[in-house]
């Protein structure tokens, strides 16, 4: 499994780990997602962390993730 920025930033916000390092939150995400789909997730992931939730604008609104995220912006 693939831990990048955006992967971290993706698990942090989604409640999938507290963790900080890198190999901390891959043994986390091991732990919940099938190892068949360990690619398939990092790469959803890295893609989402791109094109949605953004580090600085998350686009909330327009998350698909939205009512699972506990980080997710009230919308306006």
């Amino acid at each position: 499994m693939v831990v990048d920025t955006h992967v971290k930033r993706l698990a942090q916000r989604l409640g999938l780990t507290k963790a900080a390092t890198p190999e901390k939150i891959e043994r986390d995400l091991m732990r919940l997602v099938p190892r068949e789909h360990w690619i398939d997730i990092s790469h959803l992931l890295i893609f989402h962390g791109r094109r949605v939730c953004d580090a600085r604008r998350p686009q909330c609104a327009a998350c698909v993730l939205n009512d699972l995220c506990p980080s997710a912006e009230p919308a306006l």
